[in-house]
């Protein structure tokens, strides 16, 4: 006779699980919980009316992946017949809304809904999270025992602050939130900022526009072109991607083999540092061929200080046509027909194009009030006190996907999702599983311990280097580098297992209720077998599916 299920051990209570954001994080989440849990409940509440984060906001004209196309993909959704070497991100948005639909993962998300607050109930060991339906304007007041957030890493606009912004009486845009209804032809554009989105929208503008001028206020490394025009896949391999899926997964292979051999870039002083730069300081000068330009261009600070520019060749010849012209300045302020830059003089446009990039601060667009009041947004406009990614300094039951410390900054950021997802699912089954958790909180000294052994390693980055870039939240040297440690294989096996002892559990009953009970069977006085395990009730292997039927592949 099979025990009751409430009285074996490892009985599975329910768990309702809220997540912010339904770009690649969220909806992996969706995925594995759907495949490898039975008893739980999710809601996905996203901002946007469609899924897809980041590839759903950038839109902006020449906008692709630099990461090759193959390998933007969960490890275990391949996608065979991608139309280039690098995707452009409409292809991209096109995959996860695909993937959403194949595993009807839509019935967990709430779109246009915004978060407004979240908050910590000690008392009933939860989460209570006050959300805005756009449409309507309604509040609903929602609650959960798991709280993530999966906002992503590249969520926030950052518009330039400056005088006169709302003076300005043509079309003005950011590159973030582009608004794609917006002809281009014969108009006379600004394009402000040259970092990785203001290098792929410039040659994608020029042949269209009339005249183009960029505001170029540092420089930045480019690599060889890399953009949804270079390196098109021809009818024929695709047909033999599709038909023959090893050599896709080959072809995967080989990427991830050269991505993870080139860690020692990121390192000062290091040999492929030294050749790298030498190697695209002599094929910059080639292309440019003029010392202002060179100087103007080419970057004093390590390779990899700033993110590397894809499409940089291209970026860099459409510079030299005869419809674009360089300013080598910031700008300054606004007027109504333009912007004034800081070499002092005016500069005239029917559209402003702000390639200004995001606010990587981490600090959340909303209120997140953990226990005795604090607010993570005020702690963490002083200092990062993640975990590992995937946690935040005493904020029980909560965890972040691509918060940070999680590996940005080189190769494809999906493999690192699928580890996170996978470390949270490991939570959520043994706080399914053992009844007794009221709450799982990283401990503060273990977060300070990771912290200070980040910045110790960030010494002999190139990240700490003297150059703005978004680890360092767009400042030089403001802040410890908000990367991983580390290669993306070095964060996989850091992530492998939970280390449970960086982690306080506190207990609402006896800790060891998950153990079950015996009873006594009705009037015959043999004891019952619930000490053994239920069918349904057992210890999962999170990163494994779950048998046919049950969620699973």
């Amino acid at each position: 006779m099979d025990p009751i299920r409430e009285e074996a051990i490892h009985n599975e209570r329910d768990v309702r699980v809220i997540c912010v954001g339904a770009g690649a994080s969220g909806i992996c989440l969706a995925y594995k919980l759907q495949r490898s849990f039975r008893r739980f409940s999710l809601t996905i509440y996203d901002k946007n009316p469609r899924v897809g984060g980041t590839w759903y906001e950038n839109r902006y004209p020449g906008c692709a992946c630099d990461v090759p196309s193959h390998n933007y993909v969960y490890s275990f959704e391949p996608k065979a017949d991608f139309t280039s070497v690098y995707a452009g991100s409409g292809e991209i948005q096109n995959y996860f809304e695909g993937f959403v639909q194949k595993y009807d993962l839509q019935k967990y998300i709430k779109l246009s809904h915004a978060v407004r607050k979240t908050s910590w109930n000690e008392d009933d060991g939860r989460w209570e999270v006050e959300t805005e339906d756009l449409a309507t304007g309604a509040i609903t007041r929602d609650w959960c025992h798991i709280l993530v957030h999966a906002c992503g890493y590249l969520n926030k606009p950052s518009w330039p602050k400056l005088p006169g912004i709302q003076d300005y009486q043509g079309t003005r845009v950011h590159s973030a939130d582009y608004d794609t209804s917006i002809s281009l032809a014969d108009k006379n554009v600004l394009l402000i900022g040259a970092g990785s989105s203001g290098a792929q929208i410039l040659p994608a503008i020029q042949p269209t526009v009339k005249n183009v001028t960029i505001f170029i206020r540092s420089p930045t490394w480019l690599l060889p072109d890399i953009s949804t025009n270079a390196e098109q896949f021809t009818k024929e391999e695709i047909e033999k991607f599709v038909r023959e899926p090893e050599t896709v997964l080959k072809l995967r292979q080989d990427n991830e083999r050269t991505m993870n051999s080139i860690f020692s870039l990121y390192l000062k002083g290091s040999i492929l540092q030294e050749q790298c730069k030498t190697l695209l300081e002599t094929t910059m000068k080639g292309i440019l061929r003029d010392k202002e330009a060179e100087e103007r261009l080419i970057p004093n600070f390590e390779v990899g200080c700033k993110r590397v520019i894809p499409s940089g060749f291209r970026y860099l010849k459409a510079l030299k046509q005869p419809n674009v012209k360089v300013v080598y300045s910031a700008v300054t302020s606004f007027t109504p027909s333009g912007v004034v830059g800081a070499d002092g003089n005016s500069y005239d446009g029917d559209v402003v194009i702000c390639a200004t990039g995001f606010d990587t601060s981490y600090i959340s667009a909303y209120p997140i009030l953990g226990p005795n009041g604090r607010n993570l947004q005020t702690e963490w406009a002083k200092s990062i006190t993640g975990y590992m990614g995937v946690g935040a300094s005493e904020f029980p039951n909560m965890f972040t996907l691509l918060g940070p410390y999680s590996p940005v900054s080189n190769g494809p950021t999906l493999i690192a999702i699928e580890a996170q997802a996978d470390y949270i699912c490991s939570f959520i089954d043994r706080y399914q599983t053992e009844p007794s958790i009221h709450s799982m909180t990283p401990k503060g000294d273990a977060c300070a311990d990771f912290q200070a052994h980040v910045g110790s390693f960030m010494n002999k980055a190139v990240w700490t280097g003297d150059c703005r870039n978004s680890l360092n939240n767009h400042s030089v040297r403001g802040r410890i580098p908000t990367t991983w440690p580390g290669s993306t294989l070095h964060y996989l096996e850091a992530l492998r297992e939970p280390r449970w002892d960086d982690w306080r559990f506190a207990h609402s009953t006896n800790r060891f209720s998950w153990l079950g009970n015996w009873h006594l069977a009705d009037g015959v006085g043999s004891p019952r077998r619930s000490w053994l395990l239920h069918p349904a009730a057992r210890r999962r292997r999170v990163d494994q599916p779950m048998e046919k039927g049950c969620g699973g592949q």
